[in-house]
């Protein structure tokens, strides 16, 4: 199992775990889980709907790709 921890662009604390092929992401109080890693942080990330209401959603789906992508890579290096 993999765990990694980051900071979503306004500050908020991100966790993120890999246990048997599911990802797990816990954003504030909003916990999400999902085979597929971007699916997993958006939905945990958009638990807090007032959180999108001044958030430009396309700034937030490249920052959530590239980050998918540095824990998935890492994953595969660890």
């Amino acid at each position: 199992m993999g765990e990694w921890h980051t900071y979503t662009p306004d500050g908020r604390e991100l966790f993120v775990s890999d246990d048997e092929g599911e990802w797990t992401v816990r954003c504030g109080t909003a916990l999400a889980r999902s085979r597929v890693l971007d699916v997993a942080l958006i939905e945990a990330i958009r638990g807090d709907a007032d959180f999108f209401v001044g958030v430009r959603r396309g700034d937030y789906a490249e920052w959530v790709r590239a980050q998918a992508e540095r824990i998935e890579q890492e994953r595969s290096v660890g």
